[in-house]
């Protein structure tokens, strides 16, 4: 009984510690590519902090309510990345290359929605620039 009971919180805490992580398929220039969503503030102010890595072909699209320009910075974050801000119809309006742990304003240079972090350099190899269109293959909503 003893053994069972053991068990039971092993798998009781393994499945708390799990995260879940919601995710997301956006199409850009006939590619697909599977990415997560910061659709919470929570999850926008988090963002990819504290991760040592970042699979390749993989990021974060972070969402917001409405376009405003965007100001992102690389506070606590240790991978450089790419971010490409789109607009709400989610053509690309500006694509900046950020490094680990610099907190300068990386601002977009027009009015955005979304933004995309994936690996450094990832657009640039894709052949993907401002004025692509990309095409969300996955339903994502706003949480405030």
């Amino acid at each position: 009984m003893l053994k069972k009971i053991i068990l039971f919180l092993i798998l009781l805490i393994s499945f708390a510690s799990c995260k879940n992580v919601a995710k997301a398929k956006i199409e850009i220039n006939g590619n697909v590519y599977t990415v997560e969503i910061a659709n919470t503030q929570e999850k926008r102010s988090k963002g990819l902090m504290f991760r040592k890595s970042l699979p390749a072909d993989s990021g974060m699209l972070f969402v917001f309510s409405y376009e405003d320009y965007r100001y992102f910075y690389m506070k606590n974050t240790l991978i450089p990345l790419d971010i490409a801000f789109f607009d709400s119809q989610l053509k690309i309006v500006s694509i900046k290359q950020m490094e680990p742990l610099d907190e300068t304003t990386v601002p977009s240079d027009k009015k955005a929605m979304y933004a995309l972090e994936m690996n450094k350099n990832f657009f640039n190899k894709e052949g993907i620039k401002v004025g692509d269109q990309a095409k969300l293959l996955t339903s994502i909503k706003y949480f405030p």
